[in-house]
């Protein structure tokens, strides 16, 4: 039988606030050096592309190996403002450091010292990414023991998701579209881009103050990244949406990636185009999350997922169409089918993962939040290194021509090929993976109330 939780009583609404303003954090800071990052050194540093991916994915495998660590000593700590808030503040400094610091590279008149900068300022950005995001998921699940709720709260992160990613992807384009691409713009974009990384964080920190804690266990396990290995992949229905995130993530990772790229050389368009199109895509995403929320409450999560992936992967396809002539309406009308699909996915996947996460917690009788949290940031990393990393390597096969010079460069017909294949083809089909991978999932949202109220919790 699980165990009681204690609580102290909250304001719901600041807890929801509160776990909406995380997700903006984070997904500002990260939006923004996953969008611009990889060109901003290949355009502006003169790193070659496969080179940059290379570096993209090590500090992303470096950052997956600590999601394990951070959530095992997040579930552990005894500090008086509880046991995640710290991780919270924490990260919410490192991030917009490691922005301005990628951005804001100096011209060492060396490559390779770039190149070693600018991987300092990645690691740091994402040692803040996974302070942010692990405890930050680990609170919504150890918030409330009713489903319903928890999905109420998924649907806040995704809102506070989207706003992250207006705030990082559009804020950008219109600082360059301004400025220029010359290295001053980048620096003033990431400096007012951190800025708004460390104010959600601390306003994000207030609002949680009171929210729900549960007490760390009194005699943990010793840390080990085998052992909490084993007991994530015991739990088939997280195994199951593990394997569905990789595919999930790879796709989503090299599109946005490549996005950047496929403005500038398929589309032939200015900076400006990516507000315009993040922007639509945004609004999208926020607008359906009231009709997924409803949609899976008729359908189930598990057929909305699968919905929702299938989606993201005909809208992509339809780039491969796609021509520096196309109409604006066509334009927004992609952007917008990518954020009502960006929704579904991102409230299905994280709404399933509470479930199952819930459901350890219902057969083990332990708190173990972080854990689980800590090893689908885990997998989220290792795919997203797999796609940058493959990308790159794509791009250099393919003769992309790197630069020092920050604007676009004569680019082969196959570079530029290889760009829209990264943005259409690619997606569509890790899209499909996912799709068949959760087809498997089994596990019943109802039945697991029913367990969660015998259990008196």
């Amino acid at each position: 039988m699980a165990p009681a939780e204690n609580t102290k009583p909250a304001n719901v609404w600041a807890i929801r606030f509160g776990s909406t303003l995380v997700p903006v954090a984070h997904a500002a800071g990260q939006n923004v050096v996953t969008v611009l990052g990889l060109r901003f050194m290949t355009d502006s540093l003169a790193i070659s592309a496969g080179t940059a991916g290379l570096i993209f994915a090590l500090v992303k495998i470096y950052d997956g190996l600590l999601d394990p660590a951070v959530g095992a000593l997040s579930d552990r700590a005894r500090t008086r403002w509880g046991r995640r808030l710290p991780f919270l503040l924490a990260g919410g400094v490192a991030m917009p450091l490691g922005v301005m610091m990628l951005f804001g590279a100096p011209d060492f008149g060396s490559v390779l010292l770039a190149q070693v900068f600018v991987t300092l300022a990645l690691i740091i950005h994402a040692t803040g990414y996974t302070l942010l995001t692990i405890p930050g998921f680990a609170m919504v699940v150890e918030s409330s023991p009713d489903h319903r709720e928890r999905t109420r709260l998924m649907a806040w992160r995704v809102y506070g998701n989207a706003i992250g990613t207006l705030i990082g992807t559009t804020v950008p384009g219109l600082i360059l579209s301004r400025m220029g691409p010359g290295r001053g713009a980048h620096l003033a974009m990431a400096v007012v881009i951190g800025g708004l990384v460390l104010i959600a964080t601390l306003a994000a920190v207030r609002l949680l103050a009171r929210a729900p804690r549960t007490a760390p266990p009194a005699h943990p396990r010793p840390f080990s990244l085998v052992a909490q290995a084993r007991l994530a992949w015991a739990n088939v229905p997280f195994r199951i949406l593990a394997i569905t995130h990789v595919f999930l993530l790879f796709g989503t990772a090299i599109g946005s990636a490549a996005m950047a790229y496929f403005s500038r050389y398929v589309l032939q368009a200015g900076d400006g185009w990516i507000s315009g199109y993040f922007l639509f895509s945004t609004v999208g995403m926020v607008a359906s999350i009231p009709a997924w929320v409803r949609f899976t409450a008729i359908i189930g999560k598990k057929a909305g997922y699968m919905g929702a992936m299938t989606l993201y992967g005909l809208v992509n396809l339809t780039w491969l169409l796609a021509s520096p002539g196309d109409a604006a309406w066509l334009t927004t009308l992609r952007a917008l089918g990518t954020g009502l699909a960006g929704g579904g996915t991102i409230l299905c996947a994280y709404a399933m993962l509470s479930d199952a996460v819930r459901y350890d917690y219902l057969c083990s009788g332990e708190r173990r939040e972080g854990v689980f949290a800590g090893f689908t940031t885990l997998l989220d990393k290792l795919s997203s290194a797999a796609a940058l990393a493959a990308m790159g390597a794509f791009l250099s096969a393919m003769g992309y021509v790197s630069s020092g010079m920050g604007g676009p460069v004569a680019q082969s017909a196959e570079a530029v090929r290889a760009v829209a294949l990264c943005v259409g083809l690619v997606p569509a089909l890790a899209m499909l993976g996912g799709v068949i991978a959760v087809s498997r999932y089994r596990l019943d949202p109802a039945s697991l109330e029913e367990q969660s109220e015998g259990a008196g919790s």
